[in-house]
Protein backbone atom coordinates (compact mmCIF):
# COMPACT_ATOMS: atom_id res chain seq x y z
CA UNK A 1 0.00 0.00 0.00
CA UNK A 2 1.70 3.35 -0.73
CA UNK A 3 1.46 5.64 1.81
CA UNK A 4 -1.38 8.02 1.06
CA UNK A 5 -3.21 5.02 1.19
CA UNK A 6 -2.26 4.23 4.75
CA UNK A 7 -2.48 8.03 5.93
CA UNK A 8 -5.83 8.31 4.53
CA UNK A 9 -7.07 4.84 6.17
CA UNK A 10 -5.50 5.52 9.45
CA UNK A 11 -7.36 9.06 10.17
CA UNK A 12 -10.71 7.50 8.41
CA UNK A 13 -9.75 4.66 11.13
CA UNK A 14 -10.45 7.31 14.15
CA UNK A 15 -13.59 7.86 13.13
CA UNK A 16 -14.87 4.66 12.78
CA UNK A 17 -16.98 2.98 15.27
CA UNK A 18 -17.47 -0.69 15.58
CA UNK A 19 -20.69 -2.13 16.67
CA UNK A 20 -19.62 -2.98 20.50
CA UNK A 21 -18.77 0.70 20.90
CA UNK A 22 -22.24 2.34 19.03
CA UNK A 23 -23.95 -0.60 21.46
CA UNK A 24 -21.80 0.75 24.62
CA UNK A 25 -22.79 4.41 23.71
CA UNK A 26 -26.15 3.94 23.45
CA UNK A 27 -26.23 1.99 26.75
CA UNK A 28 -24.76 4.94 28.64
CA UNK A 29 -27.12 7.25 26.67
CA UNK A 30 -29.80 5.41 28.18
CA UNK A 31 -28.27 5.65 31.84
CA UNK A 32 -27.62 8.61 31.29
CA UNK A 33 -31.37 9.82 30.53
CA UNK A 34 -32.33 7.49 33.99
CA UNK A 35 -30.43 9.80 35.67
CA UNK A 36 -31.01 13.20 34.59
CA UNK A 37 -34.99 11.46 35.42
CA UNK A 38 -33.95 11.06 39.29
CA UNK A 39 -32.98 14.37 39.23
CA UNK A 40 -29.33 13.42 39.21
CA UNK A 41 -26.06 15.89 37.85
CA UNK A 42 -26.05 14.89 34.23
CA UNK A 43 -24.71 16.26 30.67
CA UNK A 44 -28.53 15.72 29.75
CA UNK A 45 -31.59 17.95 30.37
CA UNK A 46 -35.27 16.54 30.91
CA UNK A 47 -36.58 19.48 30.00
CA UNK A 48 -40.69 19.59 30.35
CA UNK A 49 -42.91 20.75 27.23
CA UNK A 50 -45.90 20.78 29.33
CA UNK A 51 -47.56 19.04 25.68
CA UNK A 52 -48.65 15.31 25.52
CA UNK A 53 -48.70 13.73 22.17
CA UNK A 54 -51.58 14.40 19.60
CA UNK A 55 -54.39 12.30 18.58
CA UNK A 56 -54.28 12.97 15.05
CA UNK A 57 -57.79 14.39 15.11
CA UNK A 58 -56.98 18.22 16.21
CA UNK A 59 -59.10 20.38 14.10
CA UNK A 60 -59.52 24.01 13.28
CA UNK A 61 -57.05 26.74 11.45
CA UNK A 62 -54.32 28.16 13.82
CA UNK A 63 -52.05 30.59 13.18
CA UNK A 64 -48.19 28.99 14.20
CA UNK A 65 -45.07 31.23 14.51
CA UNK A 66 -42.05 29.77 13.96
CA UNK A 67 -39.10 31.59 15.58
CA UNK A 68 -35.62 29.64 15.84
CA UNK A 69 -32.96 31.73 13.76
CA UNK A 70 -32.43 34.79 11.40
CA UNK A 71 -35.30 33.94 9.98
CA UNK A 72 -39.08 34.56 11.30
CA UNK A 73 -41.78 32.45 9.69
CA UNK A 74 -45.83 32.84 10.11
CA UNK A 75 -48.15 30.22 8.62
CA UNK A 76 -52.02 29.80 9.16
CA UNK A 77 -52.47 26.05 9.01
CA UNK A 78 -55.67 24.36 8.97
CA UNK A 79 -56.24 20.92 10.22
CA UNK A 80 -58.07 18.72 9.15
CA UNK A 81 -58.24 16.08 11.80
CA UNK A 82 -57.68 12.09 10.34
CA UNK A 83 -54.00 12.88 10.50
CA UNK A 84 -54.39 15.60 7.44
CA UNK A 85 -53.69 19.60 6.83
CA UNK A 86 -53.19 22.48 4.70
CA UNK A 87 -50.96 25.36 5.21
CA UNK A 88 -52.70 27.72 4.38
CA UNK A 89 -50.54 30.93 3.97
CA UNK A 90 -46.71 31.18 5.03
CA UNK A 91 -45.09 34.69 5.36
CA UNK A 92 -41.66 34.35 6.09
CA UNK A 93 -38.77 37.21 6.71
CA UNK A 94 -35.40 37.62 7.68
CA UNK A 95 -34.55 39.27 11.00
CA UNK A 96 -32.09 41.84 9.02
CA UNK A 97 -32.35 42.87 5.07
CA UNK A 98 -28.94 45.23 4.12
CA UNK A 99 -29.65 48.59 3.85
CA UNK A 100 -33.34 48.24 5.10
CA UNK A 101 -32.88 47.25 8.65
CA UNK A 102 -31.15 44.98 11.17
CA UNK A 103 -33.65 43.73 14.24
CA UNK A 104 -30.85 41.71 15.24
CA UNK A 105 -28.82 44.09 17.17
CA UNK A 106 -27.96 45.38 20.79
CA UNK A 107 -29.60 48.67 19.20
CA UNK A 108 -32.68 47.13 18.74
CA UNK A 109 -35.40 46.89 21.75
CA UNK A 110 -37.02 44.00 22.40
CA UNK A 111 -40.13 45.64 21.42
CA UNK A 112 -39.22 46.96 18.48
CA UNK A 113 -37.98 43.14 17.26
CA UNK A 114 -41.54 41.96 18.60
CA UNK A 115 -43.41 44.57 16.46
CA UNK A 116 -41.94 43.30 13.98
CA UNK A 117 -42.72 39.82 14.50
CA UNK A 118 -46.69 40.89 14.81
CA UNK A 119 -46.60 42.45 11.31
CA UNK A 120 -45.67 38.87 10.02
CA UNK A 121 -48.03 37.49 12.35
CA UNK A 122 -51.31 39.94 10.81
CA UNK A 123 -50.18 39.37 7.38
CA UNK A 124 -50.71 35.64 7.54
CA UNK A 125 -53.91 36.19 9.41
CA UNK A 126 -55.05 38.80 7.18
CA UNK A 127 -56.04 40.98 9.32
CA UNK A 128 -57.63 40.89 13.10
CA UNK A 129 -58.90 37.86 13.15
CA UNK A 130 -59.67 35.79 15.93
CA UNK A 131 -56.77 33.37 15.55
CA UNK A 132 -54.96 30.74 18.69
CA UNK A 133 -51.73 30.97 17.70
CA UNK A 134 -48.71 28.36 18.67
CA UNK A 135 -45.23 29.50 19.07
CA UNK A 136 -42.11 27.42 18.39
CA UNK A 137 -39.24 29.60 20.09
CA UNK A 138 -35.95 28.14 20.01
CA UNK A 139 -33.58 30.20 22.44
CA UNK A 140 -33.04 29.92 26.14
CA UNK A 141 -36.41 29.90 27.85
CA UNK A 142 -37.29 29.01 31.91
CA UNK A 143 -40.96 27.03 31.24
CA UNK A 144 -43.87 26.05 33.83
CA UNK A 145 -46.60 25.74 31.38
CA UNK A 146 -47.08 24.82 27.92
CA UNK A 147 -48.62 28.66 27.65
CA UNK A 148 -45.93 30.89 27.98
CA UNK A 149 -41.73 30.90 29.54
CA UNK A 150 -39.96 33.21 30.80
CA UNK A 151 -37.10 34.16 28.52
CA UNK A 152 -32.96 33.65 29.80
CA UNK A 153 -30.76 34.01 26.45
CA UNK A 154 -30.65 35.00 22.79
CA UNK A 155 -28.29 32.51 20.57
CA UNK A 156 -27.56 32.71 16.64
CA UNK A 157 -25.95 36.03 16.50
CA UNK A 158 -29.17 37.93 18.10
CA UNK A 159 -27.88 40.53 20.82
CA UNK A 160 -31.67 42.46 20.96
CA UNK A 161 -31.69 44.46 23.81
CA UNK A 162 -34.56 44.51 26.84
CA UNK A 163 -36.15 41.17 26.97
CA UNK A 164 -33.82 38.98 29.45
CA UNK A 165 -36.52 38.01 32.53
CA UNK A 166 -40.18 38.73 30.42
CA UNK A 167 -42.22 36.46 29.51
CA UNK A 168 -42.24 35.52 25.51
CA UNK A 169 -45.69 35.25 24.56
CA UNK A 170 -46.63 38.08 26.70
CA UNK A 171 -44.03 40.16 24.77
CA UNK A 172 -45.61 39.06 21.60
CA UNK A 173 -49.41 39.51 22.95
CA UNK A 174 -48.15 42.87 23.96
CA UNK A 175 -47.38 44.03 20.58
CA UNK A 176 -50.39 42.03 18.55
CA UNK A 177 -52.17 44.57 21.08
CA UNK A 178 -49.89 47.28 19.91
CA UNK A 179 -50.62 46.74 16.07
CA UNK A 180 -54.49 46.16 16.66
CA UNK A 181 -54.25 42.76 16.31
CA UNK A 182 -55.79 42.11 19.94
CA UNK A 183 -58.36 38.93 18.75
CA UNK A 184 -54.73 37.15 18.30
CA UNK A 185 -54.29 34.92 21.41
CA UNK A 186 -50.91 33.27 21.87
CA UNK A 187 -51.65 29.88 24.25
CA UNK A 188 -48.82 28.03 23.46
CA UNK A 189 -44.91 27.79 23.49
CA UNK A 190 -42.34 25.00 22.53
CA UNK A 191 -38.91 24.45 21.21
CA UNK A 192 -38.50 23.03 17.34
CA UNK A 193 -37.97 19.37 18.69
CA UNK A 194 -41.20 19.73 20.30
CA UNK A 195 -42.81 20.82 17.30
CA UNK A 196 -41.22 18.09 15.26
CA UNK A 197 -42.43 15.71 17.55
CA UNK A 198 -45.69 16.64 17.46
CA UNK A 199 -45.90 17.27 13.82
CA UNK A 200 -45.00 13.38 13.17
CA UNK A 201 -47.10 11.71 15.93
CA UNK A 202 -49.85 14.30 14.20
CA UNK A 203 -48.80 12.54 10.68
CA UNK A 204 -47.85 9.35 11.40
CA UNK A 205 -49.52 8.01 14.70
CA UNK A 206 -47.04 6.21 16.49
CA UNK A 207 -43.58 8.31 16.93
CA UNK A 208 -42.02 8.58 20.83
CA UNK A 209 -38.59 10.43 19.22
CA UNK A 210 -38.26 13.82 17.50
CA UNK A 211 -34.00 14.35 16.46
CA UNK A 212 -33.08 17.27 14.51
CA UNK A 213 -29.83 17.50 12.88
CA UNK A 214 -28.98 20.68 11.24
CA UNK A 215 -27.17 23.36 12.88
CA UNK A 216 -27.08 22.53 15.75
CA UNK A 217 -29.01 18.94 17.30
CA UNK A 218 -30.78 17.90 19.65
CA UNK A 219 -33.29 14.91 20.32
CA UNK A 220 -36.85 14.78 22.16
CA UNK A 221 -39.15 11.89 23.49
CA UNK A 222 -42.59 11.26 24.89
CA UNK A 223 -41.87 10.13 28.98
CA UNK A 224 -44.76 8.11 30.02
CA UNK A 225 -43.85 8.61 33.59
CA UNK A 226 -44.95 12.50 33.47
CA UNK A 227 -47.17 12.44 30.39
CA UNK A 228 -45.85 14.67 28.24
CA UNK A 229 -42.82 15.26 25.47
CA UNK A 230 -39.09 15.94 27.50
CA UNK A 231 -36.49 17.80 25.30
CA UNK A 232 -33.10 16.51 26.16
CA UNK A 233 -30.62 19.06 25.04
CA UNK A 234 -29.01 16.05 23.64
CA UNK A 235 -26.21 17.96 22.25
CA UNK A 236 -24.80 18.75 25.76
CA UNK A 237 -24.04 14.86 26.16
CA UNK A 238 -20.33 14.20 26.79
CA UNK A 239 -20.34 10.37 27.71
CA UNK A 240 -17.77 9.58 24.75
CA UNK A 241 -14.53 9.60 23.61
CA UNK A 242 -13.08 12.15 20.91
CA UNK A 243 -10.20 12.08 18.36
CA UNK A 244 -7.87 15.08 18.60
CA UNK A 245 -9.38 17.16 16.02
CA UNK A 246 -12.86 16.96 17.90
CA UNK A 247 -10.72 18.19 21.01
CA UNK A 248 -9.34 21.05 18.77
CA UNK A 249 -12.86 22.40 17.35
CA UNK A 250 -14.23 22.25 20.94
CA UNK A 251 -11.38 24.08 22.30
CA UNK A 252 -11.49 26.87 19.99
CA UNK A 253 -15.43 26.53 20.14
CA UNK A 254 -17.21 29.58 21.47
CA UNK A 255 -18.01 27.41 24.61
CA UNK A 256 -15.08 25.12 24.79
CA UNK A 257 -16.60 22.30 27.03
CA UNK A 258 -20.08 22.63 26.28
CA UNK A 259 -22.25 20.83 24.00
CA UNK A 260 -19.29 18.07 22.89
CA UNK A 261 -22.05 15.84 21.02
CA UNK A 262 -23.36 18.08 19.13
CA UNK A 263 -19.54 19.42 18.15
CA UNK A 264 -19.18 15.73 16.63
CA UNK A 265 -22.44 15.57 14.91
CA UNK A 266 -23.63 18.84 13.89
CA UNK A 267 -23.63 21.18 10.51
CA UNK A 268 -22.24 23.98 12.27
CA UNK A 269 -18.99 21.64 13.32
CA UNK A 270 -18.30 19.01 10.75
CA UNK A 271 -17.03 21.09 8.03
CA UNK A 272 -14.63 22.19 10.68
CA UNK A 273 -13.65 18.73 12.13
CA UNK A 274 -12.77 17.92 8.19
CA UNK A 275 -10.97 21.60 7.50
CA UNK A 276 -8.32 20.12 10.45
CA UNK A 277 -8.18 16.91 9.15
CA UNK A 278 -7.68 17.79 5.74
CA UNK A 279 -4.85 19.79 6.99
CA UNK A 280 -3.29 17.39 8.75
CA UNK A 281 -3.46 15.10 5.49
CA UNK A 282 -2.41 17.34 3.25
CA UNK A 283 -0.06 18.67 5.62
CA UNK A 284 -1.16 22.16 5.08
CA UNK A 285 -0.15 24.81 7.40
CA UNK A 286 -3.36 26.94 7.12
CA UNK A 287 -6.65 26.30 4.91
CA UNK A 288 -9.94 28.90 5.00
CA UNK A 289 -12.95 27.97 6.64
CA UNK A 290 -15.89 26.07 4.76
CA UNK A 291 -19.80 25.76 5.44
CA UNK A 292 -21.19 22.29 6.19
CA UNK A 293 -22.67 22.07 2.56
CA UNK A 294 -19.52 22.80 0.52
CA UNK A 295 -18.06 19.87 2.43
CA UNK A 296 -21.18 18.09 1.58
CA UNK A 297 -20.57 19.12 -2.52
CA UNK A 298 -17.01 17.71 -2.13
CA UNK A 299 -17.77 14.64 -0.77
CA UNK A 300 -20.99 13.90 -2.53
CA UNK A 301 -18.92 14.75 -6.28
CA UNK A 302 -18.47 11.13 -7.86
CA UNK A 303 -15.81 12.78 -10.34
CA UNK A 304 -11.97 12.36 -9.73
CA UNK A 305 -11.86 15.87 -12.20
CA UNK A 306 -14.56 17.94 -10.70
CA UNK A 307 -14.00 17.13 -7.10
CA UNK A 308 -10.59 18.65 -7.54
CA UNK A 309 -12.13 21.49 -9.24
CA UNK A 310 -14.29 21.89 -6.08
CA UNK A 311 -11.44 21.63 -3.45
CA UNK A 312 -9.16 23.56 -5.15
CA UNK A 313 -11.94 26.94 -5.29
CA UNK A 314 -13.12 25.79 -1.45
CA UNK A 315 -9.61 25.52 -0.04
CA UNK A 316 -7.92 28.02 -2.29
CA UNK A 317 -4.97 25.36 -2.98
CA UNK A 318 -4.20 23.01 -5.72
CA UNK A 319 -4.93 19.38 -4.69
CA UNK A 320 -2.90 16.79 -6.61
CA UNK A 321 -5.37 14.46 -8.53
CA UNK A 322 -4.54 11.58 -6.36
CA UNK A 323 -5.57 12.93 -2.99
CA UNK A 324 -9.04 13.77 -4.16
CA UNK A 325 -10.34 10.08 -3.62
CA UNK A 326 -8.61 9.52 -0.10
CA UNK A 327 -10.25 13.33 1.22
CA UNK A 328 -13.45 12.53 -0.40
CA UNK A 329 -13.32 9.48 1.84
CA UNK A 330 -11.93 11.09 5.11
CA UNK A 331 -14.90 13.77 4.70
CA UNK A 332 -17.72 10.70 4.07
CA UNK A 333 -16.39 9.20 7.47
CA UNK A 334 -16.58 12.54 9.66
CA UNK A 335 -20.45 12.33 7.87
CA UNK A 336 -20.98 8.85 8.76
CA UNK A 337 -19.78 8.82 12.40
CA UNK A 338 -22.19 11.99 12.62
CA UNK A 339 -25.35 9.67 11.37
CA UNK A 340 -24.31 6.50 13.29
CA UNK A 341 -23.82 8.54 16.84
CA UNK A 342 -26.98 10.54 16.05
CA UNK A 343 -28.83 6.65 15.72
CA UNK A 344 -26.88 5.18 18.70
CA UNK A 345 -28.09 8.04 20.95
CA UNK A 346 -31.85 7.64 19.72
CA UNK A 347 -31.39 4.22 20.18
CA UNK A 348 -30.35 5.13 23.65
CA UNK A 349 -33.90 6.15 24.35
CA UNK A 350 -35.88 3.65 22.75
CA UNK A 351 -34.03 1.89 25.14
CA UNK A 352 -35.19 3.80 28.36
CA UNK A 353 -38.85 3.61 26.69
CA UNK A 354 -38.72 0.00 26.12
CA UNK A 355 -35.91 -1.57 28.51
CA UNK A 356 -37.48 -5.61 28.08
CA UNK A 357 -35.96 -5.02 23.98
CA UNK A 358 -39.54 -4.81 22.72
CA UNK A 359 -40.15 -2.21 20.37
CA UNK A 360 -43.29 -1.26 19.03
CA UNK A 361 -43.38 -0.23 15.19
CA UNK A 362 -43.15 3.44 15.33
CA UNK A 363 -41.60 6.48 13.32
CA UNK A 364 -38.70 8.46 14.30
CA UNK A 365 -39.40 11.72 13.52
CA UNK A 366 -36.35 13.34 12.17
CA UNK A 367 -35.57 16.96 10.31
CA UNK A 368 -32.30 19.15 10.32
CA UNK A 369 -29.67 20.08 7.15
CA UNK A 370 -27.52 17.28 7.97
CA UNK A 371 -29.90 14.64 7.53
CA UNK A 372 -31.71 15.41 4.80
CA UNK A 373 -28.97 16.40 2.71
CA UNK A 374 -26.01 14.24 3.53
CA UNK A 375 -25.73 11.35 0.90
CA UNK A 376 -27.03 7.99 2.82
CA UNK A 377 -26.90 9.56 6.04
CA UNK A 378 -30.62 8.59 7.09
CA UNK A 379 -29.54 5.08 6.14
CA UNK A 380 -26.53 5.40 7.95
CA UNK A 381 -29.14 6.51 11.37
CA UNK A 382 -30.75 3.36 10.55
CA UNK A 383 -27.89 1.23 10.00
CA UNK A 384 -26.83 1.96 13.82
CA UNK A 385 -30.67 1.83 15.12
CA UNK A 386 -30.31 -1.80 13.78
CA UNK A 387 -26.43 -2.66 15.38
CA UNK A 388 -27.78 -1.56 18.58
CA UNK A 389 -30.80 -3.51 18.65
CA UNK A 390 -29.24 -6.63 17.41
CA UNK A 391 -26.96 -6.29 20.41
CA UNK A 392 -29.36 -5.30 22.93
CA UNK A 393 -32.33 -7.45 22.28
CA UNK A 394 -30.87 -10.73 19.62
CA UNK A 395 -33.75 -11.60 17.45
CA UNK A 396 -36.06 -9.20 17.79
CA UNK A 397 -36.86 -6.78 14.68
CA UNK A 398 -36.28 -3.27 15.00
CA UNK A 399 -39.65 -1.51 13.55
CA UNK A 400 -38.57 1.69 14.48
CA UNK A 401 -37.71 3.58 11.31
CA UNK A 402 -36.66 7.52 10.76
CA UNK A 403 -38.99 9.65 8.52
CA UNK A 404 -38.08 12.78 7.60
CA UNK A 405 -40.84 15.64 8.82
CA UNK A 406 -41.17 18.39 6.31
CA UNK A 407 -42.68 21.71 8.40
CA UNK A 408 -42.38 20.37 11.64
CA UNK A 409 -41.67 23.45 13.40
CA UNK A 410 -44.80 25.30 12.06
CA UNK A 411 -46.91 22.16 11.84
CA UNK A 412 -46.21 21.35 15.06
CA UNK A 413 -46.69 24.84 16.55
CA UNK A 414 -50.34 24.40 15.38
CA UNK A 415 -50.76 21.30 16.57
CA UNK A 416 -49.63 22.69 20.29
CA UNK A 417 -52.08 25.71 19.67
CA UNK A 418 -54.76 23.44 18.97
CA UNK A 419 -54.10 21.21 22.12
CA UNK A 420 -53.40 24.33 24.19
CA UNK A 421 -56.71 25.99 23.14
CA UNK A 422 -58.59 22.94 23.70
CA UNK A 423 -57.19 21.94 26.71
Amino acid sequence: MSREVTDWMNIAQCFYWSNERLLQFSQQFSAEIERVLAGQPSSLQAVKSYLALPTGREQGTYLALDFGGTNVRVSRIRLLGHHCFIVEKKVSRPLKKDGEYNYMTAQTTADELFDFIADLVGEAAGGNKPFYLGHTFSFGVAQHDVGDARFLQWSKEITVAGAEGRMVNDMLRQALVRKGLDDIIPVALLNDTTALLLAAGYQHGQSQVGIICGTGFNMCYYEPRWDMIVSLEAGGYDGMARTNWDIAVDEASQQPGYHQLEKMVSGAYLSEIYRRVAMEYLEAESMPPFTTEAMNHIVANDSLAEGRLLMGRVWKRIVALQDVKPLRSIGAAVFVRSAQLTGASCFGVLRHLYPDGAIPAQTIAVEGSVLEHVRGSLFMLEDALHICQAGFARGKKIEASPVLVKDGPSVGAAIAAAMAAHH
